[in-house]
């Protein structure tokens, strides 16, 4: 896994890629560095690995109505994972420890909000078998061709 991170780290330009002839793996030493390090050479905070691409940037954490959220993909469950998951949710100490999910916010053309999340679907299945109203999630701001992105033509041309 250390091997993959330091290729990961390197693609996201929170460490420099080695210079030409050196070892491309991380030493036990640089690992605690990457493990440690949060920030940029240039002050500017740093998303650790545990985020995704989309929401590194984004601090905020909303309870969102599990109603609201259309997942247009059937997920393929792991169902030993979700039962950890519910465990783990149920528990309210380790709640916390659950990542919020990534949610694309839509903002539909006559000011309509839209909220589509396709990732996530091991947390969102627990919350959904838990009969929870609200799940933790970070509102990534989107458009209908990010949309498009995720769904092809069976992406809608239209959000009100």
């Amino acid at each position: 896994m250390n091997f993959i991170k330091q290729f990961a780290l390197q693609a996201s330009g929170r460490i420099a890629a080695p210079p030409s002839g050196q070892k491309l793996w991380a030493t036990s030493q640089q690992q605690q560095v990457i493990k440690s390090s949060t920030h940029s050479g240039n002050g500017k905070h740093m998303a650790n690995l545990d985020n995704s691409v989309h929401s590194a940037g984004i601090e905020e954490v909303h309870n969102v109505p599990m109603s609201v959220i259309k997942r247009p993909i059937p997920s393929v469950l792991d169902e030993m994972k979700v039962q950890s998951l519910m465990a783990t949710i149920d528990a309210e100490t380790d709640a916390d420890n659950v990542p919020p999910v990534d949610i694309l916010w839509i903002t539909g053309s006559e000011g309509g909000n839209y909220y589509f999340s396709f990732g996530g679907c091991h947390r969102f299945e627990a919350h959904k078998r838990l009969n929870r109203q609200t799940i933790k999630a970070k509102l990534v701001r989107s458009t209908l061709g990010d949309l498009y992105h995720y769904m092809g033509s069976s992406a809608p041309k239209y959000l009100a």
